[in-house]
Parts: structure tokens; C-alpha cells; sequence
């Protein structure tokens, strides 16, 4: 039977330096490839063994796109990525703070610059 093997999702980015900047030195991302372009419009991303792809989409509608995206990650000790995201102001979703969920995760979630939500969570 076939398996899956890894998700990477791709994320809308309407500025992309603003976008690329924030998943580098705030949430400690390392770029892995970009396109061969002038003005990137997709690179990867790897922070550990999660991987992320921005994309570039132009005008009014990366903000549409990214306010509708969500992607979770797992991860060992969501209190200590919590404690260093906390580091950098405007990074912790104002409605995400670290907490304890009734389906049974303790997670947290950060809005990137095009709106899209992340959650970091580990199982209870």
C-alpha cells in the first residue's frame, strides 16, 4: 500500500521580502532554493525537519489567499518555541497565545506578514 511521506505547504507571501525575512529571523528558517528570477517568487524554507515554500502573490490578493491559509506544526517543546517566538514583538497571534486546547494539544499561533496563521502545538 502506498504511504505518504511529507507535506510541505506552500504559502502565499505578498511582500516577499517582508515574508522572507520573517520566517528567517524571526522564526529561525534557513532557505534552502529560489527560482532562478530577478526578484525571487519562490523559495524554500527548512527549519528542522519542517519545511515551508513561499510563493509570490501579487496585489490585493495575497492578503485574500493568506488570511484564509493555516498550516500546524508539530513539535518537541511548543513552551520553548513559544518563548523564543515571544522574543520578537508582533510575531504571536493576538487571539494564539500558548495554551492548553480541549481537543487535547497545548499550542500556540503567529501571524506572518501576509496573514497567514500558523500553529505550533504538541499532543497532550
Amino acid at each position: 500500500m502506498a504511504a505518504l511521506l511529507k507535506g510541505i505547504p506552500v504559502l502565499p507571501a505578498g511582500d516577499f521580502g517582508a515574508a522572507l525575512s520573517f520566517y528567517k529571523d524571526k522564526l529561525g528558517f534557513d532557505e534552502t532554493f529560489r527560482d532562478n528570477s530577478e526578484a525571487p517568487g519562490y523559495v524554500g524554507l527548512k527549519r528542522d525537519d519542517v519545511e515551508v515554500h513561499l510563493a509570490r502573490v501579487d496585489g490585493g490578493l495575497a492578503r485574500t489567499v493568506g488570511e484564509q491559509t493555516m498550516a500546524r506544526f508539530l513539535v518537541n517543546d511548543v513552551d520553548a518555541l513559544f518563548t523564543e517566538y515571544s522574543r520578537h514583538a508582533g510575531v504571536i497571534h493576538p487571539n494564539g497565545k500558548l495554551a492548553d486546547k480541549p481537543w487535547g494539544t497545548r499550542e500556540f499561533a503567529v501571524l506572518d506578514p501576509t496573514g497567514v496563521c500558523i500553529t505550533f502545538y504538541r499532543n497532550a
